[in-house]
């Protein structure tokens, strides 16, 4: 089954993930805890597609360009506010 993009989650994720998805805006393959986070903001019960043995999620073009964005517009150590535009 497919996932939900990162952006429409972001608005779920605890500033603690939005947080570390800022702070590592190269990643490629998000570990096993962020991964778990956004799978319980999703609010779906299966696992996402493409999720490894591991745990681990590789990300779409499109969340990596997300991700880096946000880290441009919000600098780790600087949070976005709940509810403020994040770009």
């Amino acid at each position: 089954m497919s996932r939900p993009s990162i952006e429409n989650l972001w608005d779920k994720l605890d500033p603690n993930t939005q947080e570390w998805l800022r702070a590592n805006p190269g990643s490629v393959i998000l570990p096993r805890g962020v991964t778990d986070v956004l799978q319980r903001a999703s609010d779906r019960q299966e696992i996402f597609e493409g999720v490894d043995r591991n745990g681990q999620l590789p990300l779409s073009p499109q969340d990596q360009a997300f991700i880096k964005a946000e880290a441009l517009s919000a600098p780790v150590g600087h949070p976005v506010p709940p509810g403020a535009p994040s770009h």
